[in-house]
């Protein structure tokens, strides 16, 4: 691992206050100030990943860019590299040089290819500013607005049992919903908020998970739930649930939630670069891996009908035989990465999470 250091002149500038809270689940609206006018508001570790990012490179740009230009007066940003073979970290050192990073301290990591976007991650988390109360979590389709992290941030601190915090993240182009948190069933199946028609969202509120796409952590809350040593997300896990959903259930197994807000935060290029990364069937591999091993380690009364059924489709599925194949071995690995989870995070009690009913479609399909 390579880190290199860009030190650089901190801005400055007026906090405000935040909007008062309603009622627990209702909470407030979007704040857009800080709880203390006259303090400096919390450090920020803002963490940035990018893998081959060449033939994005303008919006690679451009996201660099707009987190330079956040309206918060005190953050640093942290650049991982994966492994880039294309040329864009050569292009990327070259845009820490321009005018709107002197004002931070910015740090570049570089890391091997084959790690995978969790340790990418891990590498950022390993490096940061001990003295951050919050991290960040980006990468380089994302263009943030500017007031990403004091809309975030600030409702954060007026709501110290918030331990994960995302607001909407739109399709870049279309301005349609991207992100908007996720909810589980039992069985650890993703439902996107938006993927009901219905969907309007006008007060914060509670879900299952919040993204990695643009999410915010509280530091003392990922100590109390994953402990002071060890890595933000699973390493190893390259993928896909060991990550942002792994954190968000201990957070809520320790009595933090995980709130989406009716704010927009950014403009997603979605599958930019995860696409060239890695190959749609290794993609659903480690999906269905992390989510059986996942499952191993909770309560969750769904986790044995899951294996089981993903099982019997390996073994007398319609599919070709690679991808049963495929399936077969993300079977074997899930309990085998579930029983080394296990003697990390012991067993995670998955009803602290809200969660929706396992629907009809989600127990015949996998």
């Amino acid at each position: 691992m390579k880190i290199y250091l860009f030190p650089c002149l901190l801005k400055v500038e007026d906090g405000c206050h935040a909007t008062i809270i309603r009622k627990l689940y209702l909470l407030s609206t979007c704040s857009t100030k800080m709880s203390n006018p006259l303090s400096m508001p919390p450090k920020v570790s803002v963490h940035w990943l990018n893998f081959n990012s060449m033939h994005v490179i303008e919006t690679t740009k451009q996201s660099l860019t707009s987190l330079a230009t956040l309206d918060y007066p005190n953050y640093e940003l942290i650049i991982v590299d994966i492994g880039s073979s294309d040329g864009s970290p050569e292009v990327i050192k070259n845009h820490l040089q321009t005018e709107p990073f002197r004002r931070l301290r910015v740090v570049f990591v570089k890391v091997n290819a084959d790690v995978g976007p969790i340790d990418g991650e891990n590498a950022a988390y390993r490096v940061r500013d001990r003295q951050a109360q919050y991290i960040a979590l980006t990468h380089s389709d994302v263009v943030a607005r500017p007031d990403w992290l004091r809309n975030l941030v600030g409702y954060m601190e007026r709501h110290r049992d918030a331990g994960a915090v995302q607001g909407i993240v739109v399709k870049a182009g279309s301005g349609k919903v991207d992100s908007s948190g996720l909810m589980l069933d039992e069985a650890l199946n993703l439902y996107a908020l938006h993927e009901n028609s219905s969907f309007s969202l006008k007060k914060p509120i509670l879900i299952s998970f919040v993204e990695a796409t643009m999410a915010v952590y509280r530091m003392e809350a990922i100590r109390q739930a994953i402990g002071e040593e060890k890595d933000l997300f699973v390493p190893g896990a390259f993928m896909n649930y060991l990550e942002d959903v792994l954190v968000s259930i201990l957070l809520w197994s320790v009595g933090y939630k995980s709130i989406v807000l009716p704010c927009v935060t950014g403009e997603h290029l979605r599958m930019a670069t995860t696409g060239t990364y890695v190959q749609p069937i290794a993609r659903y591999h480690y999906r269905l891996r992390n989510q059986i091993a996942l499952l191993y380690i909770t309560n969750s009364a769904d986790k044995l009908r899951f294996t089981l059924q993903v099982f019997r489709r390996a073994i007398v599925g319609r599919g070709s035989f690679a991808f049963r194949q495929m399936m077969l071995r993300s079977v074997i690995e899930g309990l085998i990465w579930g029983h080394r989870l296990k003697r990390l995070y012991g067993t995670i009690n998955l009803y602290e999470t809200p969660m929706r009913k396992t629907s009809i479609m989600g127990r015949l399909h996998p």
